[in-house]
């Protein structure tokens, strides 16, 4: 290579890095983090099965007090709607806005619910349901909440009824995606459809629940509702809460454990209100497990509810002084990360004065349905005006409650959203294979609604007693299967296979997943292991040992993560004429500011 050309190389380099510097700068500014301005008003749909069946699944007709309960709970910004179905689909409550008209008609209609009607067309029940929305609006929160405790079953037979399951999952599901829909299903009964309920869920990012007793609809509709919505609310320890004079109107929420229990409430003031003998500002719905109680501009301080005490009980409140928070996905991964950011506003504009902000503290808790929670400080972010936290401990499988509490002197409130967390997206078989010399077959394949499989890369480390590893590829064998066999191990010798696993969620976060290693015994050929995406993990305690699933996004953070190159490049003429021009640029900007720093310094004579 000769010295010009040598030379040339080395210059398009060095105007490749000046390139990228300048293309680069203007993007940083725009990935700085940040959260909505304001939160999305929700729109959630309710859709309720009203066959015949409900007689035995449903004997209270618990559906009317629940939808009772979403009706008196639903914020005033929302819109809502409620259907009911059997063979025909009923609009029960028309879809608009969710104020006191709208409320006085669920209350009357929902005496209305039955359990009459024959056969079960959910697919028609979910079209006429969202039939009125075209595209997806950023701007709304769009859920549906559906109950069923059957199959599809259509009038015309069972072929009709295979054809329209299909039509749901192969067409319906993906419109009502596209539309911005997360579907919320409740399955009532053993014989419900619960893979075609938990389909309608993962794939839209709603959730599922199985109930198998009635007595549970009314708390199940409540963790659906606050799964639907955000509403403001505020700490309830022990049954006392306080309230601040920034509040225009609150609804407690009491669960009764007998049916024969009395609520009251206590008022800062010491004056007691109850069902029987309350004052005109007080709304008091008495329904057979709980009691329903709104109260317009309630007196502030502390209040005291002289009832039962239960983890489900509420107090949400209406006010100009508001936290909002980031939306978590409702599935996610057994040990993926989230930054949370948290921040008030007030009359809808964010709160950044910094005297305030620094008498405000901020706590994010981490609830699990077994065991303590844990706790962690919220820091404040004086550049944004924010309190963050990340979201580091380890999940239990199964649902966890995020509560993210905010505190001065002054004013309390809180944010609650719960997370559906998935062990392990895939099913895994390992079976002993009947071969002369030892041989383990591992064969797994994933859930699609949770891990995209064309994303996957799967690698294994077979680990031996005495130290010894040996790294292998997992074979994609199909679409959607994987497999490895492992051969010629020693006989009645214990093994550890460790599996690493890089892919991206259909939402696009990139995930690296190290669950727990396999461990092979020799056992009898033919003999099998399953892992399924529903075997329950519990989260790992701090102390453990150093199996740690960490997913980072993302995942070009770690030093050997490979960054595909783009697919248009410059040529080497054009980067060396751009890299001159911003070169011959910046010459004249600095001779400009040279010679107007030299005028300055110049004194008035020297200038004649």
């Amino acid at each position: 290579m000769t010295f010009s050309a040598a030379f040339q190389v080395k210059q398009v380099v060095f105007m490749q890095r000046i390139l990228k510097l300048v293309l680069v700068l203007p993007l940083i500014w725009f990935a700085l983090p940040g959260i909505a301005d304001t939160n999305p008003n929700a729109d959630v749909r309710i859709i309720i099965d009203v066959s015949g069946s409900m007689k035995q699944n449903d004997p209270q007709n618990l559906r009317s007090p629940g939808l009772r309960l979403l009706g008196g709970l639903m914020p005033g910004d929302a819109e809502s709607g409620v259907w009911t179905f059997a063979r025909y689909v009923n609009m029960l409550v028309p879809l608009q806005k969710a104020d006191d008209t709208w409320r006085e008609r669920v209350q009357q209609k929902s005496s209305e619910i039955h359990s009459h009607g024959l056969f079960t067309d959910i697919g028609q029940a979910l079209q006429k349901a969202t039939a009125n929305v075209k595209v997806s609006d950023p701007a709304k929160q769009r859920s549906i909440i559906l109950l069923s405790d059957g199959l599809v079953d259509l009038h015309q037979g069972k072929a009709s009824s295979d054809q329209s399951r299909q039509n749901i999952i192969n067409k319906l599901l993906p419109q009502i995606k596209q539309k911005g829909f997360r579907i919320h299903t409740i399955a009532l009964s053993e014989d419900a459809d619960h893979e075609l309920l938990k389909q309608l869920s993962l794939a839209t990012d709603g959730w599922y629940h199985q109930v198998d007793n009635a007595d549970e609809l009314e708390r199940v509709f409540l963790h659906l509702f606050e799964q639907a919505t955000q509403r403001d609310s505020v700490p309830l320890v022990d049954n006392r809460f306080t309230i601040d004079t920034s509040v225009n109107e609150m609804t407690i929420l009491v669960f009764r454990e007998n049916e024969t229990d009395v609520t009251q409430l206590v008022q800062p003031d010491q004056k007691n209100q109850s069902y029987e003998t309350h004052e005109s500002s007080v709304n008091w719905m008495q329904e057979k497990h709980f009691d329903l109680i709104t109260i317009d501009k309630p007196m502030s301080g502390e209040w005291f509810i002289d009832g039962n005490i239960d983890p489900d009980n509420r107090v949400m409140v209406l006010t100009d002084l508001r936290m909002e928070t980031i939306d978590l996905p409702n599935n996610i991964l057994a040990g993926e990360q989230f930054d949370i950011v948290a921040k008030l506003t007030d009359h809808g504009k964010q709160i950044d004065r910094q005297d305030f902000l620094q008498l405000v503290t901020a706590e994010l808790s981490t609830q699990p349905l077994q065991g303590e929670p844990i706790n962690n400080k919220m820091t404040l972010n004086n550049q944004t005006a924010t309190f963050m936290a990340n979201l580091g401990k380890l999940f239990d499988s199964g649902q966890n409650d995020i509560v993210i509490t905010a505190k001065s002197d002054t004013f309390e409130r809180q944010r609650r959203q719960s997370v559906n967390v998935v062990a392990l997206p895939f099913d895994v078989t390992v079976t002993q294979l009947d071969v002369d010399s030892r041989s383990h077959r591992l064969s797994m394949s994933a859930d699609a609604s949770m891990i995209d499989p064309q994303s996957l890369q799967i690698s294994a480390l077979l680990s031996a007693p005495d130290g010894s590893e040996f790294p292998y590829e997992v074979l994609r064998q199909s679409e959607n299967a994987w497999q490895l066999t492992v051969a010629d191990l020693q006989p009645e010798t214990a093994y550890q296979l460790s599996l690493q696993i890089r892919g991206k969620t259909p939402a696009g976060r990139n995930v690296f997943l190290q669950p727990k290693p396999i461990q092979l015994f020799d056992e009898a050929a033919g003999a099998s292991l399953t892992i399924t995406s529903e075997t329950p993990i519990a989260a790992e305690k701090v102390n453990d040992e150093p199996f740690e699933p960490v997913i980072i996004d993302p995942v070009a953070d770690e030093p050997n993560a490979e960054i595909p190159k783009s697919t248009f490049e410059l040529s080497d003429t054009v980067i060396l004429a751009i890299g001159n021009a911003i070169i011959v640029l910046l010459l004249i900007m600095g001779f400009w500011f040279w010679h107007r720093s030299r005028r300055r310094q110049l004194l008035p004579g020297d200038l004649l």
